[in-house]
C-alpha cells in the first residue's frame, strides 16, 4: 500500500493532537530544580609539566649566557668614557617639560585610582 503525501495529509487532518497536561511545564521545573546542578569541568595541569618547561627556559638561557662568556675577550682594556652632560637649558623649558611630566602622571594616577575604587566597590555589594 503506497502512501501519498494527499492521503497523508487528510489522515493527519482527522487527528487531533495530543496536548500536555497545563501543569506539565510545572512539573518538569519542580524536577528540574531538585536535580543536582552540572559541576564545571576543570582540567588540573600537572606541576612537573610546568616546571619541566621552565627548566628547558632558564637551561637554554644558561647556556645562551656561558657561550656568550665563553667566547668573550674579556681582556680588553675599555676606553675610559668622558660623559659630559649638559643642561644649560632655560628655566622656562624645563618647567614647562616638568610639569607636563607630573601633568600626565597625575591623569594616569587617577585612572589607577577609579580602578582600585570601582573594583573594591564591586566586591562589596
Amino acid at each position: 500500500m503506497k502512501l501519498t503525501d494527499e492521503r497523508l495529509d487528510e489522515l493527519l487532518k482527522g487527528m487531533e493532537l495530543d496536548a500536555p497536561s497545563m501543569s506539565f511545564t510545572r512539573n518538569v521545573m519542580e524536577q528540574a530544580k531538585l536535580e543536582m546542578p552540572p559541576v564545571s569541568l576543570k582540567t588540573k595541569v600537572d606541576k612537573r609539566i610546568i616546571y619541566s618547561i621552565a627548566a628547558i627556559f632558564v637551561c637554554a638561557i644558561t647556556a645562551a649566557i656561558v657561550y656568550m662568556f665563553a667566547n668573550s675577550n674579556l681582556e680588553h682594556n675599555m676606553p675610559a668614557m668622558q660623559l659630559k652632560f649638559s643642561f644649560a637649558m632655560e628655566k622656562s623649558t624645563y618647567s614647562l617639560l616638568l610639569k607636563a611630566f607630573l601633568f600626565a602622571d597625575l591623569i594616569i594616577a587617577l585612572f589607577y585610582f577609579d580602578k582600585f575604587l570601582r573594583r573594591n566597590l564591586n566586591s562589596y555589594r
